[in-house]
Protein backbone atom coordinates (compact mmCIF):
# COMPACT_ATOMS: atom_id res chain seq x y z
CA UNK A 1 0.00 0.00 0.00
CA UNK A 2 1.51 3.23 -1.19
CA UNK A 3 -1.42 5.27 0.65
CA UNK A 4 0.87 7.84 1.62
CA UNK A 5 2.36 8.62 -1.56
CA UNK A 6 2.80 12.46 -1.73
CA UNK A 7 1.42 12.27 -5.11
CA UNK A 8 -1.81 11.94 -3.72
CA UNK A 9 -1.33 15.24 -1.68
CA UNK A 10 -0.60 16.69 -5.33
CA UNK A 11 -3.43 14.89 -6.74
CA UNK A 12 -5.84 16.14 -3.92
CA UNK A 13 -4.65 20.24 -4.50
CA UNK A 14 -4.63 19.62 -8.37
CA UNK A 15 -8.60 18.92 -8.07
CA UNK A 16 -9.50 20.93 -5.37
CA UNK A 17 -11.14 23.50 -7.39
CA UNK A 18 -12.64 21.04 -9.17
CA UNK A 19 -17.36 20.70 -9.23
CA UNK A 20 -18.27 17.72 -7.21
CA UNK A 21 -20.91 16.82 -10.19
CA UNK A 22 -20.20 17.03 -14.10
CA UNK A 23 -23.05 19.01 -16.30
CA UNK A 24 -24.85 15.58 -17.06
CA UNK A 25 -25.38 15.15 -13.11
CA UNK A 26 -22.22 12.08 -12.79
CA UNK A 27 -20.40 12.71 -9.71
CA UNK A 28 -16.94 13.77 -10.09
CA UNK A 29 -14.99 10.84 -8.98
CA UNK A 30 -11.97 12.05 -9.19
CA UNK A 31 -10.47 12.32 -5.72
CA UNK A 32 -11.76 8.53 -4.87
CA UNK A 33 -10.22 7.03 -7.76
CA UNK A 34 -6.97 8.78 -7.04
CA UNK A 35 -7.07 7.26 -3.62
CA UNK A 36 -8.06 4.01 -4.61
CA UNK A 37 -5.03 4.04 -6.97
CA UNK A 38 -2.50 5.00 -4.06
CA UNK A 39 -4.05 2.19 -1.87
CA UNK A 40 -3.17 -0.12 -4.88
CA UNK A 41 0.05 1.18 -5.29
CA UNK A 42 0.03 2.40 -8.94
CA UNK A 43 1.25 6.16 -7.74
CA UNK A 44 2.61 6.76 -11.21
CA UNK A 45 -0.92 6.91 -12.52
CA UNK A 46 -2.22 9.34 -9.89
CA UNK A 47 -0.65 12.49 -11.69
CA UNK A 48 -2.02 11.53 -15.03
CA UNK A 49 -5.84 10.72 -13.66
CA UNK A 50 -5.74 13.94 -11.26
CA UNK A 51 -5.33 15.97 -14.51
CA UNK A 52 -7.57 14.35 -16.63
CA UNK A 53 -10.26 14.68 -14.08
CA UNK A 54 -9.46 18.22 -13.34
CA UNK A 55 -9.31 19.36 -16.92
CA UNK A 56 -12.86 17.02 -17.83
CA UNK A 57 -14.48 18.54 -14.70
CA UNK A 58 -15.50 22.22 -14.04
CA UNK A 59 -14.81 24.68 -11.77
CA UNK A 60 -16.05 24.05 -8.17
CA UNK A 61 -17.61 26.53 -5.91
CA UNK A 62 -15.47 28.90 -3.50
CA UNK A 63 -15.92 27.59 0.13
CA UNK A 64 -17.43 30.31 2.01
CA UNK A 65 -16.62 30.65 6.29
CA UNK A 66 -20.04 30.52 7.36
CA UNK A 67 -19.32 32.21 10.50
CA UNK A 68 -17.91 30.83 14.42
CA UNK A 69 -19.24 28.87 16.41
CA UNK A 70 -23.07 28.46 16.70
CA UNK A 71 -23.23 30.94 13.35
CA UNK A 72 -24.28 28.01 11.49
CA UNK A 73 -27.57 26.55 11.55
CA UNK A 74 -26.77 23.46 10.43
CA UNK A 75 -30.15 21.09 10.89
CA UNK A 76 -31.40 23.78 8.55
CA UNK A 77 -28.82 23.58 5.76
CA UNK A 78 -28.95 19.56 5.81
CA UNK A 79 -29.65 18.48 2.37
CA UNK A 80 -29.75 22.58 0.48
CA UNK A 81 -27.32 21.67 -2.39
CA UNK A 82 -27.20 25.58 -2.79
CA UNK A 83 -25.22 25.83 0.58
CA UNK A 84 -22.39 23.43 -0.47
CA UNK A 85 -19.79 26.49 -0.12
CA UNK A 86 -20.93 26.97 3.63
CA UNK A 87 -21.09 23.61 4.47
CA UNK A 88 -17.05 23.13 2.62
CA UNK A 89 -16.39 26.63 4.51
CA UNK A 90 -17.94 24.63 7.84
CA UNK A 91 -16.25 21.70 7.46
CA UNK A 92 -12.55 23.35 6.59
CA UNK A 93 -13.55 25.49 10.46
CA UNK A 94 -14.28 22.42 12.36
CA UNK A 95 -11.09 20.19 11.02
CA UNK A 96 -8.97 23.10 12.11
CA UNK A 97 -10.39 23.91 14.84
CA UNK A 98 -11.24 20.54 16.29
CA UNK A 99 -9.32 18.15 14.81
CA UNK A 100 -10.59 15.37 11.71
CA UNK A 101 -11.10 12.68 14.07
CA UNK A 102 -13.10 14.42 16.56
CA UNK A 103 -15.30 15.87 13.25
CA UNK A 104 -15.76 12.63 11.99
CA UNK A 105 -16.85 11.02 15.35
CA UNK A 106 -19.47 13.85 15.37
CA UNK A 107 -20.74 13.96 11.91
CA UNK A 108 -20.48 10.55 10.50
CA UNK A 109 -23.28 9.10 12.71
CA UNK A 110 -25.38 12.81 11.70
CA UNK A 111 -24.79 11.53 8.21
CA UNK A 112 -25.24 7.88 8.11
CA UNK A 113 -28.79 8.11 7.71
CA UNK A 114 -28.58 9.71 4.18
CA UNK A 115 -25.80 6.88 3.23
CA UNK A 116 -27.30 6.06 -0.04
CA UNK A 117 -27.19 9.94 -1.02
CA UNK A 118 -26.28 10.52 -4.61
CA UNK A 119 -25.74 6.70 -4.99
CA UNK A 120 -23.28 6.41 -1.86
CA UNK A 121 -20.75 8.91 -3.70
CA UNK A 122 -20.82 11.41 -0.23
CA UNK A 123 -20.26 8.19 1.94
CA UNK A 124 -17.54 6.77 -0.84
CA UNK A 125 -15.44 9.86 -1.08
CA UNK A 126 -15.48 10.53 2.57
CA UNK A 127 -14.24 7.15 3.22
CA UNK A 128 -11.58 7.65 0.70
CA UNK A 129 -10.52 11.20 2.22
CA UNK A 130 -11.03 9.57 5.62
CA UNK A 131 -8.19 6.73 5.10
CA UNK A 132 -5.94 9.09 3.42
CA UNK A 133 -5.93 11.77 5.75
CA UNK A 134 -5.40 8.92 8.71
CA UNK A 135 -2.82 7.24 6.75
CA UNK A 136 -0.77 10.81 6.65
CA UNK A 137 -2.23 14.17 8.67
CA UNK A 138 -1.70 16.84 5.49
CA UNK A 139 -3.32 20.00 4.93
CA UNK A 140 -4.17 18.37 1.22
CA UNK A 141 -6.16 15.33 2.60
CA UNK A 142 -7.67 17.42 5.78
CA UNK A 143 -9.31 19.86 2.60
CA UNK A 144 -10.18 16.59 1.15
CA UNK A 145 -11.64 15.34 4.01
CA UNK A 146 -13.36 18.50 4.33
CA UNK A 147 -14.64 18.80 0.70
CA UNK A 148 -16.35 15.28 1.11
CA UNK A 149 -18.18 15.93 4.12
CA UNK A 150 -19.34 19.22 2.82
CA UNK A 151 -20.53 17.46 0.02
CA UNK A 152 -22.35 14.41 1.70
CA UNK A 153 -24.11 16.65 3.66
CA UNK A 154 -25.23 19.16 1.22
CA UNK A 155 -26.80 16.45 -0.77
CA UNK A 156 -28.11 14.46 2.25
CA UNK A 157 -31.27 13.14 1.89
CA UNK A 158 -32.68 10.28 4.54
CA UNK A 159 -32.59 6.38 3.31
CA UNK A 160 -33.93 3.50 4.37
CA UNK A 161 -35.80 3.19 7.59
CA UNK A 162 -33.01 0.38 9.68
CA UNK A 163 -34.49 -2.15 11.66
CA UNK A 164 -33.41 -2.37 15.48
CA UNK A 165 -29.38 -2.97 15.76
CA UNK A 166 -28.25 -5.98 16.73
CA UNK A 167 -25.80 -5.49 19.25
CA UNK A 168 -24.38 -8.95 19.18
CA UNK A 169 -22.99 -8.54 15.60
CA UNK A 170 -19.56 -7.26 14.68
CA UNK A 171 -20.35 -4.28 12.63
CA UNK A 172 -16.67 -5.13 10.78
CA UNK A 173 -17.82 -8.43 9.84
CA UNK A 174 -21.39 -7.52 9.15
CA UNK A 175 -20.37 -4.72 6.70
CA UNK A 176 -18.43 -6.84 4.95
CA UNK A 177 -20.86 -9.93 4.27
CA UNK A 178 -22.93 -7.32 2.93
CA UNK A 179 -20.58 -6.32 0.82
CA UNK A 180 -19.83 -9.76 -0.36
CA UNK A 181 -23.37 -10.55 -0.51
CA UNK A 182 -23.28 -6.96 -3.19
CA UNK A 183 -20.42 -8.97 -5.22
CA UNK A 184 -22.44 -11.70 -5.57
CA UNK A 185 -25.78 -9.91 -6.95
CA UNK A 186 -23.08 -7.72 -9.03
CA UNK A 187 -21.43 -10.54 -11.00
CA UNK A 188 -25.19 -11.96 -12.17
CA UNK A 189 -26.11 -8.91 -12.74
CA UNK A 190 -23.05 -5.86 -13.58
CA UNK A 191 -25.39 -2.51 -13.01
CA UNK A 192 -23.91 0.50 -12.18
CA UNK A 193 -26.49 0.63 -9.22
CA UNK A 194 -25.39 -2.56 -7.89
CA UNK A 195 -21.42 -1.90 -7.88
CA UNK A 196 -21.95 0.84 -5.71
CA UNK A 197 -23.41 -1.49 -2.95
CA UNK A 198 -20.58 -3.07 -3.00
CA UNK A 199 -18.41 0.12 -2.42
CA UNK A 200 -20.67 2.14 -0.23
CA UNK A 201 -20.82 -0.91 2.26
CA UNK A 202 -16.80 -1.56 2.04
CA UNK A 203 -16.54 2.50 2.48
CA UNK A 204 -18.50 2.04 5.46
CA UNK A 205 -15.94 -0.50 7.00
CA UNK A 206 -13.36 2.20 6.58
CA UNK A 207 -15.08 4.23 9.22
CA UNK A 208 -16.19 1.94 11.49
CA UNK A 209 -12.52 2.16 13.50
CA UNK A 210 -13.17 5.70 13.71
CA UNK A 211 -17.03 5.44 15.36
CA UNK A 212 -18.27 4.69 18.87
CA UNK A 213 -19.69 1.07 19.13
CA UNK A 214 -23.08 2.25 18.97
CA UNK A 215 -22.66 4.34 15.99
CA UNK A 216 -20.99 1.41 13.71
CA UNK A 217 -24.00 -0.73 14.88
CA UNK A 218 -26.28 2.19 13.64
CA UNK A 219 -23.99 2.11 10.33
CA UNK A 220 -24.03 -1.84 9.62
CA UNK A 221 -27.83 -1.64 10.06
CA UNK A 222 -27.89 1.32 7.84
CA UNK A 223 -26.19 -0.53 5.30
CA UNK A 224 -28.68 -3.50 5.39
CA UNK A 225 -31.43 -1.15 4.85
CA UNK A 226 -29.95 0.35 2.13
CA UNK A 227 -28.85 -3.02 0.37
CA UNK A 228 -32.49 -4.90 1.35
CA UNK A 229 -33.61 -2.10 -1.28
CA UNK A 230 -31.24 -2.25 -3.97
CA UNK A 231 -30.76 -6.43 -4.13
CA UNK A 232 -34.58 -7.14 -4.42
CA UNK A 233 -35.97 -10.44 -5.29
CA UNK A 234 -34.15 -13.88 -4.98
CA UNK A 235 -29.93 -14.34 -5.08
CA UNK A 236 -28.38 -15.72 -7.94
CA UNK A 237 -28.26 -18.90 -8.16
CA UNK A 238 -25.27 -19.00 -10.77
CA UNK A 239 -21.97 -20.61 -9.65
CA UNK A 240 -19.49 -18.62 -8.87
CA UNK A 241 -16.25 -17.93 -10.84
CA UNK A 242 -13.87 -16.90 -8.30
CA UNK A 243 -11.78 -19.91 -7.27
CA UNK A 244 -7.88 -18.99 -6.41
CA UNK A 245 -5.76 -16.00 -5.33
CA UNK A 246 -6.28 -12.29 -5.47
CA UNK A 247 -4.48 -11.60 -9.38
CA UNK A 248 -3.33 -8.08 -9.06
CA UNK A 249 -3.09 -8.24 -12.96
CA UNK A 250 -6.93 -7.82 -12.03
CA UNK A 251 -5.72 -4.16 -9.88
CA UNK A 252 -3.23 -3.31 -12.94
CA UNK A 253 -6.06 -3.51 -15.55
CA UNK A 254 -8.36 -1.26 -13.58
CA UNK A 255 -5.36 1.38 -13.28
CA UNK A 256 -4.89 1.44 -17.21
CA UNK A 257 -8.75 2.02 -17.87
CA UNK A 258 -9.35 5.70 -16.69
CA UNK A 259 -12.61 4.13 -15.37
CA UNK A 260 -12.88 5.28 -12.03
CA UNK A 261 -15.30 2.51 -11.66
CA UNK A 262 -13.14 -0.35 -12.05
CA UNK A 263 -10.63 1.15 -9.77
CA UNK A 264 -12.84 2.14 -6.68
CA UNK A 265 -14.50 -1.48 -6.66
CA UNK A 266 -11.30 -3.26 -7.42
CA UNK A 267 -9.70 -1.68 -4.21
CA UNK A 268 -12.88 -2.23 -2.42
CA UNK A 269 -13.22 -5.78 -3.68
CA UNK A 270 -9.28 -6.57 -3.08
CA UNK A 271 -9.95 -5.83 0.77
CA UNK A 272 -12.41 -7.41 1.42
CA UNK A 273 -11.52 -10.49 -0.22
CA UNK A 274 -8.02 -9.80 2.11
CA UNK A 275 -10.58 -9.67 5.04
CA UNK A 276 -12.58 -12.91 3.87
CA UNK A 277 -11.34 -14.89 1.57
CA UNK A 278 -14.96 -14.59 0.09
CA UNK A 279 -14.53 -15.85 -3.84
CA UNK A 280 -17.35 -13.69 -5.06
CA UNK A 281 -14.65 -10.25 -4.09
CA UNK A 282 -12.66 -11.81 -6.60
CA UNK A 283 -15.39 -12.74 -9.26
CA UNK A 284 -16.66 -9.19 -9.17
CA UNK A 285 -13.00 -8.13 -9.93
CA UNK A 286 -12.82 -10.04 -12.59
CA UNK A 287 -16.18 -9.19 -14.09
CA UNK A 288 -15.98 -5.21 -13.98
CA UNK A 289 -12.17 -5.19 -15.90
CA UNK A 290 -13.55 -8.07 -18.24
CA UNK A 291 -11.08 -10.45 -16.80
CA UNK A 292 -13.10 -13.32 -16.37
Amino acid sequence: MSDASPALDEAFERMAGSDFELPNGFVNHGPMACEALAVLGHDDRIDGWARWFAEMVGEGPTPRDPGGPGAFAWSDALGDYQRLPEWIGFFERVVADDGWSSVVEIWVPRLVPGMATALFHGLIRTAHALRAVAAVDTAARRAELARALGYWAARFRPGEAPADLEPVVDPAQGVTSAAAHGARRYVDHPSIFYLHGVTGAMAVSLLLEHLTPDAGRAALAQVRAEHGNLYRGPDPSSPVDGSGPWAEGVALAAADSRDAHQVKLVEACRRGFEATADPWFVAAGRRVTSQD
